[in-house]
């Protein structure tokens, strides 16, 4: 078995493809925060944000109230909860490496 090389958040260069993968639980309402919007930059995570918004707006009914359309909405599900285990690619922007740098005791960054 080929053994990755990990990777500090220091070490990211901009540009480059990372595996982010959270490997301690967060400890603060923030990090969990911030690891939730860095894996929601995955592809497969904005798949499914773009396909439960289509079900959302497929299952948007209102009645009418008052003479106007009251209600009907569904309440949007987060693909991404930001727990250990989950992982995501991404590419290394200037925003993302900040991000990463905030939460590196919360994550194991490998190249992808």
């Amino acid at each position: 078995m080929a053994k990755t090389k990990k990777q500090s958040s220091d070490t990211v260069a901009p540009g480059t493809r990372v595996e982010v993968k959270i490997v301690k639980e967060p400890t603060n309402t923030a990090a969990r925060k911030t690891l939730v919007r860095l894996l929601s930059k995955d592809a497969a995570a904005v798949a499914e944000n773009r396909r439960l918004r289509n079900v959302r707006a497929s299952n948007y009914s209102p009645s009418m109230r008052g003479g106007r359309l009251y209600g009907g909405r569904v309440v949007k599900i987060h693909p991404v909860k930001g727990r250990l285990g989950e992982s995501g690619t991404l590419t290394a922007t200037a925003d993302v490496i900040a991000d990463l740098r905030s939460v590196q005791r919360f994550v194991a960054v490998t190249p992808a």
